[in-house]
């Protein structure tokens, strides 16, 4: 009690000092009391400032960003150690439009305590400027200031790499000597222009006749096509060239070289034969190739579609128009002839077409299939060319074979969603002309299932059966009337049946009949279920109805009806007058009868009396019981029992215990209670 009122005593006096200092405009002495948590919280009563202590000021960051924050830490030492945990240390601003963020109402004043020496302050500053913070402990104040600034975006400076957008013409003459323009940008003098075809042959540089920022004229460089037709060039421009800035650029096949007089040269077609109507778009491949050009298929001229360097697109005429007089053969190869016509050259690939009759489909054998494919099949006809794909019902098939005549081929399995078949045209393509042929109905067939035999043997709850199905396909489901069965095992036969092991839930429900002679008792009976099979696949089904016998499981069951006796009760009428003996009307005798309500033999093993009130007495309760003995279902055996009451009043029970080999082993206990009053 004396150390508190000497702390109050002196933390008065410092709060006085600090008023006193405030009063004459200068800094505090001692903090006044505040609350929150030491170490720049600001909670605690605060230890009295220290004279003479050292302050040291760090700033996360002491030139942030306006609107963001630098927390400022104060470090105070007293004797190269730090001062006492919770000192008051006091941080101000002046400068307009900063202020502390510790707080909600984000002060320009406040006071924070320290902790191992340490308090922290964060400052904030809406404009960029400099921003001084001070930080003072009694008589020693020490100040930092922070730069607050305004982002700045980097300038990036624009490229002086030269790039080339455009070349004009694109080509030329072998012999040079030609005005080539050059587009683009960041062009600089002195440049130097190279045409470089690569593969090993050296590059040429080209005089450059103009030079702006954004083209530059040259005079292309000649080049011996040797024994080629065409010479393809990159372009490469050096800007600055031979300074310690210089920069290039390439343009990739910038500029082609054509010989003047082209020598067409053919090397392959495709596809390589069509059919004998013509109309087959056909592509020439090879070199040298200019337009205006024609094109031969012997005596037949095509229709020339497009003319490329390397390739022609034609389409093809009819087959009879290839004989120079109109009546040649209809099938086989001819020549094919280009002819540049500018300069009369031309160059013929012999037999490099084929004509073939016209695909046509005369039969298929067989003309259906299993849904889950594999089925081989042959389709007779004509015009058939190899590669082909066939078509069966919209699914392309497996082609094994194929003549001019005949396609051998695999059907491949379809997906189906309903028990129905599904049917299609047969269609036929040869893939290099395009040419194809419809022919007659492919069927995929959905074999409906059937329940060929179940288990004939009548089978126990829990038991396992065989189900026996026809055409099982997909994945299956079995059911026994509405309930679902688990499938162990299944097999397939060989023969297109599959036979499956079930396991027959013990859930089921059984019929059951009444027990004659116990009313309200009933056990259950064989009942046959409906066998059903589905498959989840096809949704095809299959029911065969009360195609398994369940048997209930061969165990006893023992049940009493009723299940209990009901009290006893004897009235005694009092007598009149009081001299004569009262009368006494005894309750008639009571009986509970054992059933069996199980599939198999029950045992009565005994049936025993216990208590003081069982006997033949007035006042007690007479029982018969049956002796031990087996009950078959439905069988029974009655326990009978009276009272006989007295002529004063008196209550009596007994017990009747009965030991069996019921399913649950556990004995039944009866108890009888009997009263006269």
């Amino acid at each position: 009690m004396k150390q508190t009122k000497q702390r109050f005593i002196l933390l008065a006096l410092t709060a006085l000092l600090a008023l006193f200092a405030g009063c004459k405009g200068e800094s505090p002495t001692a903090p006044p009391p505040i609350t929150g948590t030491s170490g720049g919280g600001t909670g605690g009563a605060g230890a009295p400032p220290p004279v003479g202590s050292n302050i040291v000021l760090t700033a996360t960051t002491t030139a942030p960003f306006t609107a963001s924050t630098s927390t400022i830490t104060a470090t105070v030492t007293l004797n190269n150690a730090p001062v006492a945990n919770g000192t008051a240390v006091e941080f101000a601003t002046t400068t307009p439009n900063a202020n502390f963020t510790d707080t909600a109402d984000n002060p320009t004043t406040l006071i924070r305590t320290t902790t191992a020496g340490i308090a922290k302050i964060t400052v904030t500053s809406s404009v960029a400027q400099p921003v001084v913070v001070t930080a003072t402990v009694n008589n020693v104040t020490k100040s930092i200031t922070l730069t607050f600034q305004d982002p700045t975006t980097p300038i990036i400076p624009p490229s002086t790499a030269p790039v080339i957008t455009a070349v004009t013409p694109a080509n030329g003459l072998p012999a040079g000597n030609q005005t080539v323009v050059i587009t683009g940008s960041n062009f600089r003098a002195p440049v130097r222009v190279l045409f470089d075809p690569g593969n090993g042959i050296a590059a040429k540089e080209a005089f450059a006749t103009l030079v702006s920022p954004t083209q530059i004229n040259v005079i292309s460089p000649a080049f011996d096509l040797g024994v080629s037709q065409q010479l393809v060039v990159s372009i490469t421009v050096i800007v600055e060239a031979g300074a310690p800035t210089e920069q290039r650029t390439t343009k990739a096949a910038a500029f082609t070289y054509t010989a003047p007089v082209l020598t067409p040269v053919v090397r392959a077609l495709s596809p390589t034969s069509g059919p004998i109507d013509g109309g087959t778009r056909i592509s020439i491949i090879g070199d040298a190739f200019e337009a205006p050009v024609q094109v031969f298929f012997g005596s037949a001229q095509a229709t020339v579609l497009t003319v490329t360097f390397h390739e022609i697109d034609v389409m093809s005429p009819a087959a009879r128009d290839t004989a120079p007089n109109g009546s040649g053969a209809v099938t086989g190869p001819v020549d094919i002839k280009v002819v540049d016509v500018n300069s009369g050259k031309s160059v013929v690939a012999a037999s490099a077409f084929r004509y073939v009759n016209k695909a046509q489909i005369t039969a298929i054998t067989p003309n259906q299939g299993p849904f889950t494919g594999g089925t081989r099949f042959t389709i007779d006809g004509t015009g058939f060319v190899d590669p082909v794909a066939v078509v069966l019902d919209g699914i392309a098939a497996s082609v094994i074979k194929v003549s001019g005549t005949q396609i051998i081929g695999i059907s491949s399995p379809i997906a189906i969603s309903s028990c129905a078949d599904s049917s299609g045209p047969v269609v036929v393509t040869n893939i290099d002309n395009g040419d194809s042929a419809t022919g007659p109905i492919w069927i995929y067939r959905v074999l409906k299932p059937v329940i060929v035999s179940v288990t004939s043997t009548p089978v126990p709850l829990g038991g396992i059966a065989s189900v026996r199905v026809a055409n099982a396909s997909g994945f299956p489901r079995i059911t026994l009337g509405t309930t679902g069965v688990n499938i162990t095992s299944q097999t397939d036969n060989g023969d297109g049946t599959t036979t499956f092991t079930i396991q027959v839930p013990n859930s089921l429900t059984l019929t059951t009949a009444s027990c004659p002679g116990a009313a309200g008792a009933s056990a259950p009976q064989p009942t046959a279920f409906d066998v059903t099979y589905t498959s989840l696949t096809t949704t095809c089904t299959d029911t065969l109805k009360g195609g398994l016998l369940v048997t209930p499981p061969a165990t006893p069951t023992l049940t009493l009806v009723p299940t209990a006796f009901a009290p006893f009760s004897a009235t005694i009428t009092p007598p009149v007058p009081p001299s004569v003996t009262p009368t006494v009307t005894n309750p008639p005798p009571q009986t509970v009868t054992i059933v069996n309500t199980g599939a198999g033999p029950l045992s009565i093993l005994s049936v025993t009396t216990s208590g003081a009130g069982c006997g033949n007495a007035p006042g007690q309760i007479s029982v018969t019981v049956p002796s031990p003995q087996t009950l078959s279902t439905c069988d029974t055996a009655p326990i009978t029992a009276s009272y006989k009451g007295t002529t004063a009043p008196s209550n009596a029970q007994c017990t009747v215990t009965i030991n069996s080999n019921d399913l649950n082993h556990s004995p039944k206990i009866l108890q009888i209670t009997g009263s006269s009053q």
